[in-house]
């Protein structure tokens, strides 16, 4: 007897983009732990739950699959910026919340790190090669040169700040901490990846920005 189709076993289909997702997520957590050399096709097909061939059918190589990887994790970074409508904010809130922004993003988002210190071990060969990461972060440094501008004609800030300079002291402070955790706990004999130290750290590094940003008042 001929089963109705309404008992039949159900096919499965393709989802592409789904598909796609889950081989970039995977890519992310091999490309993050072993680097771009270090990392297998084999392995990350493995964690993604589908052969290497459908890897190769999505992005034809191993090097387009960690342009794609780039590409996603600073989309990522750059889509929490736009989260906080810098341009709606007071300029002094607006540097506050940026700072926290980006500590809390690396404190959550270690692969980031992890990959772009590869990226910068490689010299920086794959991320010349996608243009929409620089598309994607000019605006931003135009949204804090904005807020600079403001902040400065409200007589909050200091004159001069370039935005790149204060983006990278930012991204610096937010950062060396993790990139450097296990030498500085060793040096110092403090763990600095404990809960307690991390939190007096981002304390620490908010006010350091907003001491940097502010004007100084004239004694004369």
């Amino acid at each position: 007897m001929r089963k109705s189709l309404s008992s039949a076993t159900p096919v499965r289909t393709r989802d592409p983009e789904r598909t796609k997702g889950q081989i970039l997520e995977a890519a992310l957590s091999e490309f993050a732990s072993n680097g771009f050399d270090g990392a297998k096709v084999h392995q990350i097909a493995q964690r993604a739950g589908c052969n290497a061939r459908l890897i190769y059918h999505y992005f034809e190589s191993k090097e387009r699959l960690y342009t794609a990887a780039l590409s996603r994790i600073y989309s990522e970074i750059r889509a929490r910026e736009d989260e906080l409508h810098l341009d709606t904010l007071p300029p002094e809130h607006a540097i506050k919340r940026l700072t926290e922004t980006t500590f809390d993003f690396f404190e959550s988002n270690t692969a980031f790190l992890a990959i772009t210190r590869s990226e910068n071990l490689l010299g920086g060969r794959f991320i010349a090669q996608v243009p929409e990461i620089q598309k994607m972060s000019t605006p931003f440094l135009d949204k804090i040169s904005d807020v600079l501008t403001r902040g400065h004609a409200e007589g909050a800030f200091r004159e001069g700040l370039d935005p790149l300079q204060l983006y990278v002291s930012i991204v610096a402070l937010s950062a060396h901490h993790i990139n450097a955790s296990h030498t500085l706990s060793a040096t110092f004999g403090c763990d600095v990846s404990g809960k307690e130290w991390r939190q007096h750290r981002r304390r620490h590094v908010v006010e350091m920005i907003r001491s940097a940003v502010t004007a100084v008042e004239s004694t004369l």
